[in-house]
């Protein structure tokens, strides 16, 4: 009777061992996937950044303006994936990605290649190379969490459109939030105007005290983030890019729900172009429409007074 016992409780210990390692195992394979990936992110951010040095030996990159991965609670498996505008940084998504840090979930800020340094360094890059590298860069994320959300604000939200319209979604990225997304310019466009009266290189401060650009305000404030001299050659690839997407349909409809955030005071981007194009290519959009004055940077604290509205709305999607 004893063997008997002996034997019935080491089974009990096998099998209790097995079961744990069961259970564990999807944990630690994502554990060593997120590890691997985020190596994997960081080693082709810092090869980015000895690019620009080959480029120009005397130009930096601060830490404000990196491109980041914020591991967070391994027990979340989430991730936030946040691309950034044009003359800005992963650092100007950060207040919307505020409340899921606290949730734990990872946050991924996606640097646009050429951007983060200077004007000089932006117009050498071609939106070829974006793509490339956002494609690159999102799939390091999906393929490592249950469940990913994309927040794309406008040269962004544009490169994650091309990603939606030309790659298959990955089974992990739940929802795509773009945030004045740019396709067309309005007003015939603030990129002609700049190259109309000024030349590359100008600075923000005077380009915004000769043009009373609104939408130039936000890079007079938050400058941390924010190229302080205009790219224009890099200006003129996301017109370019913002055309071709304009011209390409999606067959069929995408099924990743969307929310679209819009201001009628947008003065960069033609808000009737964009519902167009993103009702066009998505079956499931929720609209957010901010009457009045409300900038072009609508995530922005120092210059919308919707910034939180934003925050919560996506945060709570």
């Amino acid at each position: 009777m004893l063997l008997i016992s002996v034997y019935t409780m080491a089974m009990k210990t096998i099998l209790l061992t097995l079961f744990l390692t069961l259970i564990n195992a999807p944990l630690h394979a994502n554990e060593d996937c997120r590890k691997n990936n985020r190596e994997a992110f960081l080693k082709i951010n810092n090869s980015l950044y000895a690019e620009y040095s080959q480029l120009d030996s005397k130009q930096s990159v601060t830490e404000d303006k990196k491109a980041v991965w914020i591991e967070g609670d391994p027990k979340v498996n989430k991730a936030l994936f946040v691309a950034h505008g044009f003359m800005g940084s992963p650092g100007e998504m950060m207040f919307l990605a505020q409340p899921f840090i606290k949730k734990g979930w990872t946050v991924v800020g996606f640097l646009i290649p050429g951007h983060g340094s200077t004007y000089k360094i932006a117009n050498e890059f071609k939106n070829m190379r974006w793509i490339k590298e956002m494609k690159t860069q999102l799939n390091l994320v999906t393929d490592c969490f249950n469940e990913v959300r994309a927040v794309g604000f406008s040269t962004g939200g544009l490169l994650l459109h091309y990603y939606a319209l030309t790659q298959p979604i990955p089974a992990s990225l739940k929802s795509l939030h773009l945030v004045s997304p740019f396709f067309i310019q309005r007003f015939g466009g603030f990129f002609d105007r700049i190259l109309g009266f000024f030349v590359n290189g100008i600075g923000v401060d005077k380009a915004y005290f000769f043009s009373h650009f609104r939408d130039l305000k936000v890079m007079t404030i938050d400058r941390k983030y924010y190229h302080q001299n205009i790219p224009v050659d890099s200006g003129l690839q996301v017109k370019e890019l913002g055309q071709k997407v304009y011209n390409m349909k999606a067959q069929p409809q995408i099924k990743i729900p969307v929310q679209l955030f819009l201001s009628e005071g947008d003065m960069i981007v033609d808000t009737n172009s964009t519902k167009e194009v993103i009702n066009r290519d998505y079956e499931n959009v929720k609209l957010f429409w901010y009457k009045g004055e409300e900038p072009h940077h609508l995530m922005a604290p120092s210059v919308s007074r919707v910034s939180e509205d934003v925050q919560k709305l996506i945060f709570n999607f």
